[in-house]
């Protein structure tokens, strides 16, 4: 079973089709309300502290809860799965700050950071080093695509072709061979796709081969075998 990895926070993230899953994350309990409230307190007040101790207690059970659904989800994919493919992620830089500097501001600040919050709650940052293990323990092959060279957002799964699209449009329309899908899922079978056919992917040639074509064998030439002198 071949199965490409989409970690999303979407509260409605439900399997929309059976080759590409999306796995919805829990939900905890909202903390704003205890951090408004200790907010209107005196600071260093009993109630002030009390409020920071049960804060506290509430972002240990958020992350127990993340942490054993990480725990949970992976090895579940990698007892069901004998293929893991996913992308090759960097949270801390994709949850940079969109401020910028006093010379060059940042645009969209607030909409950057909520983002940020939501990358960052997804955890992906550890699911993936529990992939890696786990899956070389249970004997699963797990192949991570390079994203820079990819590029599954902005690639067709059909044509491969190359289709810009802004944060905003969720629905993947090629305007060079007609393939609507939606955007997760178009980007998660371009994932799937590079690691079903090894060698034909962005790193090996500008542009790949299609999805219908086989993988052609190299021809290598082979070394003369040599004597050694006496």
């Amino acid at each position: 079973m071949l199965v490409p990895v989409h970690w999303t926070a979407l509260p409605d993230a439900i399997a929309s089709l059976n080759t590409c899953p999306r796995i919805p994350l829990p939900r905890p309990a909202r903390r704003a309300a205890s951090q408004r409230e200790r907010a209107r307190k005196r600071q260093g007040s009993l109630r002030f502290k009390r409020l920071g101790r049960r804060i506290a207690r509430l972002h240990e059970r958020i992350g127990n809860l993340r942490r054993d659904f990480v725990h949970k989800e992976t090895t579940r994919m990698v007892q069901q799965c004998a293929v893991l493919a996913t992308e090759q992620l960097d949270p801390k830089n994709m949850s940079r700050s969109a401020k910028g500097t006093v010379e060059a501001p940042g645009r969209r600040v607030r909409q950057k950071a909520g983002l940020n919050r939501e990358m960052l709650s997804a955890w992906f940052g550890m699911a993936h080093p529990m992939l890696a293990y786990k899956a070389e323990e249970a004997g699963t092959r797990l192949h991570l695509s390079n994203t820079r060279q990819l590029k599954p957002s902005q690639r067709c799964a059909a044509c491969w072709e190359i289709v810009p699209k802004t944060l905003a449009q969720r629905e993947h329309a090629c305007p060079h061979c007609g393939h609507v899908m939606q955007r997760d899922q178009n980007s998660a079978s371009v994932v799937l796709i590079d690691a079903h056919t090894p060698g034909t992917g962005v790193a090996a040639r500008p542009k790949p081969l299609p999805r219908q074509r086989g993988k052609s064998k190299s021809v290598t030439r082979e070394t003369p075998a040599t004597t050694p002198c006496v």
